[in-house]
């Protein structure tokens, strides 16, 4: 393996490299695997492109289409665990379900709604009290009116 470091650029076209072989459906270890023999890096470096390349590709895909390609893909486990379930096939069944469950720890991934929420959050920031200061106290009295709103 190589000490040299790479520089910006090379980094940035290794993690894009990982990014268009994860987008093609290759396993994450494989693209490492991958990635350190071509550059000649230790897995730990390779494994730093592969994550990198996970947030490029995730980024690539707009928030609706990857609610629709979910949904999609959620669909389509569903069928092939009642197809296997048909078929008797417990493995394949297993292994649909397995894979149902890792799409629903992606959610968070695509809740457009969790992404306006923190783009409201972070543009009213400047405009929130965040419990500094105090409540202005003002008597009924003082603002004109002698009655009572009731």
């Amino acid at each position: 393996m190589t000490t040299n470091r790479s520089t910006k650029a090379e980094y940035e076209a290794r993690c894009e490299e990982a990014a268009d072989l994860l987008a093609e459906g290759w396993p994450g270890r494989v693209v490492v695997k991958k990635l350190s023999e071509k550059f000649q890096v230790t897995a730990r470096q390779a494994r730093s492109y592969v994550k990198e390349g996970e947030r490029l590709a995730k980024e690539a895909v707009p928030v609706h289409d990857r609610a629709f390609l979910f949904a999609q893909t959620f669909a389509g486990l569903q069928a092939d665990r009642m197809d296997a379930r048909e078929a008797g096939n417990i493995n394949a069944q297993v292994g649909a379900s397995k894979q149902l469950v890792q799409m629903l720890k992606l959610m968070s991934d695509i809740d457009p709604m969790r992404d306006f929420e923190t783009a409201f959050m972070q543009a009213a920031a400047a405009h929130l009290n965040n419990n500094k200061g105090s409540i202005p106290r003002v008597r009924l009295s003082e603002t004109g009116s002698e009655e009572a709103p009731f």
